[in-house]
């Protein structure tokens, strides 16, 4: 991820080239190397990724009304109204919740791919620890601006090592996430989890449609997708499979390694 010098330390007035910042007066090509739009968006979306089935976890689910249904079948209600109107009253507060989900989702996605962009706070201290380092090596004046530069930005990164989110404890949390609806140490858990942490990323950076989990019917055929040209997972096999529109084709193997 690239990083710029763009805190206001930077945009200040007067000059800051004296003692150890000598030789940086050209402040304005430090800031030329503005945040990449398209990844921050990739950025997002993997945080998104990561966030939705941790928020899933931590939020009430959704409830049948079924003190509703209750009271509306002692009112003489016709039952199939009654559980009509509480079914119609759960889809619509289940929507309401998965909106919910995704929003908050976004948001801290969002927030935390434009909080990776900014520019590090640390990024003077690293300047000037790089321009000791320098001039201990080659002598004052010995060296360039660019060196300075590289070598500062290498430091920065070193700081940052280790603060960003760990991929197993994500897909852990995940894994709990699924068990909470398919059980404890169930296969489709464990799949699931697969598709949407490792085999759904891998997807979209090969420009490919996520498709999602595919259903079967009562027979063992699978439901027809909404989305063609698309790659679904089965859960139940752990088998990735290909929707062209008119057949499915197993690529499973493609993406063994991510099992």
């Amino acid at each position: 991820m690239s990083r710029t010098l763009k805190r206001p330390m930077f945009r200040r007035g007067g000059t800051v080239n004296d003692g150890i910042m000598t030789g940086l007066e050209d402040r304005e090509q430090l800031a030329n190397g503005s945040m990449n739009p398209t990844a921050v968006g990739q950025s997002a979306r993997e945080y998104i990724e990561q966030f939705e089935p941790l928020l899933r976890e931590f939020t009430p689910k959704t409830r049948l009304p079924l003190g509703q249904v209750g009271f509306a079948l002692a009112s003489g209600v016709d039952p199939l109204k009654a559980l009509g109107a509480g079914y119609s009253q759960f889809v619509k507060a289940d929507d309401a919740r998965e909106a919910a989900i995704r929003k908050s989702a976004t948001s801290l996605g969002l927030g935390q791919a434009l909080k990776d962009a900014s520019p590090s706070k640390s990024m003077l201290a690293s300047i000037k620890r790089a321009r000791i380092d320098l001039e201990a090596k080659f002598g004052p004046g010995n060296f360039t601006r660019e060196q300075v530069v590289k070598l500062a930005s290498e430091y920065n990164k070193a700081n940052l090592v280790g603060k960003a989110p760990n991929p197993d404890r994500v897909f852990q949390a995940a894994l709990a996430a699924n068990e909470e609806d398919y059980g404890s140490g169930s296969p489709k858990a464990y799949n699931a989890t697969v598709y949407s942490k490792r085999i759904a990323p891998k997807l979209r950076s090969q420009d490919r449609k996520v498709g999602g989990v595919i259903r079967k019917r009562k027979d063992g055929t699978y439901k027809t997708p909404k989305v063609p040209d698309a790659y679904y997972m089965d859960i139940e096999l752990g088998e990735v499979v290909y929707w062209d529109g008119d057949k499915y084709t197993l690529v499973t193997e493609q993406y063994e390694n991510l099992f």
